[in-house]
This record gives C-alpha cells, structure tokens and sequence, in this order.
C-alpha cells in the first residue's frame, strides 16, 4: 500500500501534516503547569490523570498525554 501524506477514511481526507505553531517545549516553564497532566502523571497521581482523560477531547501536542478539558495539557490539540 502506497502511503502519502493523505489517507482516506470514511468518505473523509484526513491530512496527516498539520500546521502547527509551536508556543513552548516539554521543557519550558509556563504557567498553571502542576495542573497539566504530564506534571500530574509524573507526581505518579494516577487516580487524577484517570479522572481528567474520561471521556478525552484533546491531546497534547508535546507529550501525547489526553485530557477532556483543553486547561489540564501543555499545548492541547481537538482529538
């Protein structure tokens, strides 16, 4: 199968590069950042990061981690 940067699904075209503008790394500090998942997950607070990705509405960017709220990630994207 010959793969390119567009696939075919369900009737739709998905594109698969995005034009994304990069605001911050996994590694710059910014604000409210103990409330986003990854600093959530490395405190090893699993009950939390299971409560805050039911049901995910967007993914992180940086680190691939879901949340439903877009305010629990770094640098959210809409799943």
């Amino acid at each position: 199968m010959k793969r390119n940067d567009k696939t075919k699904r369900s009737g739709k075209t998905v594109s698969h590069k995005q034009n994304i503008d990069y605001k911050i790394s996994l590694y710059d500090y910014h604000p409210n950042h103990e409330q986003h998942m990854c600093s959530i997950a490395q405190a090893r607070n699993m009950k939390t990061v299971a409560a805050l990705s039911k049901d995910a509405q967007y993914i992180c960017f940086l680190c691939g981690r879901a949340a439903k709220k877009k305010e629990h990630l770094c640098e959210p994207v809409a799943i």
